[in-house]
């Protein structure tokens, strides 16, 4: 499931869509699940600055297309939406769950080298390494792609929209130059290095030459209907190009790129929020072992029922609602410290 965006006449709108496969076009589709209009806020519903629950509604139609926990998914996919301070409580635990490299399957293989599109492939290329000269990029370990399997079009074109996101302005005209492959068009020697120092002229129109291409490759497209204008999906890479120029370049500009992309992060380890055992029994009503063998997921689904009746402006008892978020806070540590 992913989160798609529309912009029309200068508005917005959200929708939550899923990916799925039509055995009768033997491809992945996109259907709609919920359309969240112009605010997807409306349908996060806040007990405290902190606390916040989704609206029944969008839960019901997200658990009717999927077995995933919804309230999860929803916090990932509307994760921009949701208030700054549940964001920050939230921050400490988004990231946490350990990750396993796994290795491609025979089938992975087959269908990465069968349904990638090299134009997926080029921008996922410089996307991850910041590579104008794309002629290495057979050398790419395949599983770079993985994320764009079993997908269809749109949601794709989504994922790779949100990697987009990271770009700077100044490298946006040089992002379309690597990504459409410009460079194979001219033949001096640093064409494939320094865009900006060829023929602006012939660049723009061999770019609108190649963007016609592939508005209307049906490999690209799949089952999508045909058009007969540009596509959405593509309209940015216009304006990325004609709205753009190059960006100044220097040593440090490529020695700092290259520092930040290692993503490296560093946490101080948070203290377990003193609270005994018997007393977090005691506030979510609920045996120790039992509270102990919940994952993250259930035990974040208990603590939204409990707040909802402990809180204060549901006619709860305010020291049970601050004994509470202290109990979630020791069993939240402890699951991590069981997983670290």
């Amino acid at each position: 499931m992913y989160l798609a965006y529309l912009d029309k006449a200068g508005k917005r709108s959200y929708e939550l869509r899923q990916s799925y496969f039509d055995s009768d076009h033997h491809s992945f589709q996109s259907r709609l699940v919920f359309a969240l209009g112009s605010d997807p806020s409306h349908y996060i519903c806040r007990l405290t600055d902190d606390i916040c629950y989704f609206h029944d509604q969008v839960i019901a139609r997200v658990e009717a297309f999927t077995d995933e926990e919804p309230t999860t998914l929803l916090e990932n996919l509307l994760w921009d939406f949701l208030p700054p301070e549940e964001r920050r409580r939230l921050e400490v635990f988004r990231h946490r769950r350990p990750i396993t490299l796994r290795p491609l399957t025979d089938d992975e293989r087959q269908a990465i080298n069968r349904d990638i599109h090299v134009f997926d492939r080029r921008r996922l290329y410089y996307l991850r390494y910041g590579a104008v000269d794309q002629s290495k990029i057979a050398r790419v370990n395949a599983k770079l792609y993985r994320p764009l399997l079993y997908k269809s079009r749109d949601e794709r074109e989504y994922y790779i929209r949100d990697l987009e996101r990271a770009l700077h302005a100044t490298e946006l005209r040089t992002y379309v130059f690597a990504i459409f492959d410009l460079q194979r068009h001219f033949h001096q020697s640093y064409s494939a290095t320094i865009p900006e120092a060829l023929n602006q002229v012939d660049i723009a129109d061999h770019f609108v030459d190649d963007l016609c291409r592939l508005n209307g490759d049906r490999e690209f497209w799949g089952d999508e209907a045909a058009v007969d204008s540009l596509r959405y999906h593509l309209i940015r890479y216009l304006i990325m190009f004609f709205d753009h120029g190059y960006g100044r370049r220097s040593l440090f500009d490529d020695f700092l790129r290259e520092f930040m992309g290692r993503h490296r992060t560093f946490r101080w380890p948070e203290r377990k929020p003193p609270m005994s055992t018997g007393a977090v029994e005691k506030i979510f009503a609920m045996d120790w072992r039992q509270l102990r063998a919940l994952n993250r997921n259930q035990l974040a689904r208990l603590y939204r029922q409990r707040a909802k009746k402990l809180h204060p402006d549901s006619g709860g008892d305010h020291e049970q609602f601050i004994e509470l978020n202290t109990a979630y806070a020791s069993l939240l540590v402890g699951k991590r410290e069981d997983h670290d």
